[in-house]
């Protein structure tokens, strides 16, 4: 987030559902450690497309009181601890199957939820901030706090300089839109982000990454055949 870039708000006494999106896990289990320290619960969503995807996983139990292991590759994961579930399909539909105790019985209730905060994808971090306010919204308190790590391109990391980072928020009730610089506060309410700025943003940068991965394969050909391997 740059030198001056603001921390995730750690709180205690709460229940915290932290939904994590490929390698927005490696960054979720430090988040969970610490409001574990503060006397927090914590249910942990850990999604992944593949099973060769995950890592860290003794790390990501130890932040948290519950996982669930998402996999959108079956058979999915087998959980190391009793308490642990695993599901088969997206993180949104883990979340469902989770709060109507189609896993099992859970010690943690869906309804307990005080704060969730997501980090993954665009894609991903919209879809859970929709359905907050469809599919799961009998197995949510009306007024839980819905964070998302919104991960929009980056470019001088000084803060509130070259305006790389800039991101629509857009006022569910009035309709407003205001921006602001990513690189200050990653951590924004899932409500108030525009997602398809987001993602129009995030492609802004398309044809040059799709060069270079093309000139690195090039690159890596071109030193296989200077030095076969033997």
């Amino acid at each position: 987030m740059g030198p001056t870039g603001t921390p995730t708000e750690i709180h205690g006494g709460e229940t915290v559902a932290l939904v994590g999106g490929g390698l927005g896990n490696a960054v979720l289990f430090s988040i969970g450690e610490a409001f574990r320290k503060k006397g927090s619960k914590v249910l942990y969503f850990a999604g992944y497309k593949k099973q060769i995807d995950r890592y860290k996983v003794q790390e990501i139990e130890a932040a948290a009181d519950i996982v669930v292991w998402c996999c959108d590759e079956a058979p999915g994961f087998t959980p190391n601890r009793p308490q642990d579930r695993s599901f088969v399909g997206n993180i949104v539909q883990a979340m469902l199957a989770y709060a109507k105790g189609e896993l099992g019985d859970n010690a943690i209730r869906m309804q307990d939820v005080d704060r969730i905060i997501a980090i993954g994808s665009d894609r991903m971090m919209a879809a859970v901030g929709q359905a907050r306010h469809e599919a799961l919204k009998p197995y949510l308190k009306p007024h839980h706090y819905a964070i998302g790590s919104i991960n929009s391109p980056m470019q001088c990391m000084l803060k509130e300089i070259c305006a790389q980072c800039l991101q629509p928020h857009r006022d569910p009730q009035t309709g407003e839109v205001r921006y602001v610089f990513s690189c200050f506060n990653q951590d924004q309410p899932l409500d108030l982000v525009d997602f398809h700025g987001l993602s129009e943003r995030l492609r802004q940068n398309s044809l040059q990454e799709k060069l270079t991965a093309q000139w690195l394969a090039h690159c890596m050909e071109e030193l296989r055949r200077q030095r076969p391997m033997v």
